[in-house]
């Protein structure tokens, strides 16, 4: 089971970087501490070197592996920064760290291939470096795009793009802008110029913003020699912010980082509202609105939803037995199981409330409603509960699906219901299946007509 597209909460923060990080620093200490804030705090790969000349045996041995260097510039067998030349040379993205800073430095670090630099002189410092790493381990998972009439401009804004880890994408105008931007819903990111034959920067946005939400897609508008009343235009016809050209990259790389972090900051807010804390599961708020919407698309062409309603067998006496701590263990172990069986990109399967699950498949017959519910139902029962301590508990399921579409979502919910408060009564660990006017049922034990406890 995926999460539909359409919504800020639908975007995955993918931050796993794409390779190893190498960390080439001679302090200890600030080893240690880059280790434990990067490596461990970020969950990234991390090899260390100490000196120029290890460094470039592992590059030489590494290579390709290699998606970041943090590197010192001073080093004991590099005093004077050889180490930049050597690892741009290589072709590798690396930000560099230094405990002193001057113009000069900065001068001779920046005309290199090199992402930013890092000043060792306070906390803040290194929490910058954490965040810059943290933002092109993400940058790694997303699409930009570049438009712009001028080939060397938009090679330039690309090339820098790259540098900051991005998949880029290049447009010549806003015509082709569009085209590609409908073939690739996922970018994230566009830098576009204003002065463009056909479609203007200004047209450009306006168009986009009918379909890509200012928090969903992040413009930015770069142009040459703009006036403020440029800049507040391109603002108000949806841009997220502006940049005069020529630009400093420090700058440039800035104002992509904090238009990026708002980007997830916004994907992060939306999903914790719609995410069930326990199980990790969408929630019933996240069910109304994407289901919903799958189920309307469903009925346009004709297809046949499912509704399913699940409810976990006898767990009020779980909770009543071992503690409402077991008890969510139990639940966050069910939802792992359910997880593993609701596989397709476009079912939902959802935190209802309590011990309640709810399942929406968009299309399926009554027949493969019957096998593929009876299977989950059958793969919980088989399923040893992953809980410390208590190695034997085993739970059930009682399963109402409901076929019959109806026009809206809660009309299907209460129809599953119903099916399910037959499925407890016909003896728990059961599947009712109704569609057409016909009623499948499956059930591996029977006790006669109870209610659950």
């Amino acid at each position: 089971m995926d999460l539909l597209t359409g919504s800020d909460a639908d975007i995955e923060i993918e931050e796993a970087p794409p390779g190893k990080i190498l960390i080439v620093e001679d302090s200890p200490f600030f080893m240690h501490v880059l280790r434990r804030r990067i490596g461990q705090e970020l969950g990234v790969p991390i090899i260390e070197a100490e000196t120029l000349a290890q460094a470039a045996l592992i590059i030489e041995e590494e290579g390709s592996n290699l998606f970041l260097c943090l590197i010192d510039l001073v080093l004991p067998d590099a005093p004077n920064g050889e180490i930049v030349d050597y690892v741009t040379g290589k072709g590798l993205a690396a930000v560099v760290f230094t405990g002193a800073f001057s113009e000069e430095m900065r001068e001779h670090v920046l005309s290199s291939a090199i992402i930013d630099y890092v000043t060792k002189d306070s906390l803040a410092s290194l929490d910058y470096l954490v965040a810059i790493v943290r933002r092109l381990c993400r940058n790694a998972h997303q699409k930009a795009i570049v438009v712009d009439d001028s080939r060397t401009a938009r090679a330039y804004i690309g090339d820098l793009l790259r540098l900051y880890r991005f998949n880029v994408i290049e447009a010549v105008d806003g015509e082709e802008a569009l085209a590609l931007l409908a073939a690739n819903p996922d970018i994230r990111l566009m830098v576009t110029d204003y002065y463009m034959p056909r479609i203007d920067g200004f047209e450009l946005i306006k168009r986009v913003r009918q379909t890509h939400s200012r928090s969903a897609l992040a413009i930015i508008g770069v142009s040459t020699g703009g006036s403020a009343p440029l800049s507040a235009r391109f603002i108000k016809y949806g841009a997220n912010d502006f940049i005069n050209k020529p630009f400093l990259r420090e700058e440039f790389f800035c104002r992509i980082a904090q238009n990026m972090d708002t980007l997830d900051y916004i994907a992060a807010l939306a999903r914790s509202a719609q995410i069930d804390p326990l199980t990790g599961l969408p929630n019933r708020r996240y069910l109304f609105d994407v289901a919903s919407r799958a189920l309307a698309a469903t009925l346009r062409v004709g297809g046949h939803p499912v509704v399913a309603m699940i409810d976990a067998d006898h767990f009020k006496e779980i909770n009543d037995r071992f503690g409402h701590d077991v008890g969510d263990q139990v639940l966050e172990a069910l939802a792992r199981v359910m997880d593993d069986h609701v596989q397709r990109k476009s079912d939902v399967l959802a935190r209802f409330g309590g011990e309640e699950f709810c399942v929406f498949v968009s299309d399926m017959s009554p027949e493969q409603a019957f096998t593929f519910f009876d299977g989950l139902r059958a793969a919980v029962a088989q399923s040893p509960l992953s809980v410390p301590g208590l190695d034997d508990l085993s739970l059930t399921i009682s399963i109402g699906v409901s076929t019959c579409a109806a026009p809206d979502l809660r009309t299907m919910i209460h129809s599953a219901d119903r099916l399910l408060y037959d499925a407890k009564a016909a003896g728990r660990d059961c599947t009712v299946v109704e569609g057409l006017g016909e009623r499948t049922q499956s059930c591996r034990q029977s006790s006669g007509k109870d209610e659950d406890a």
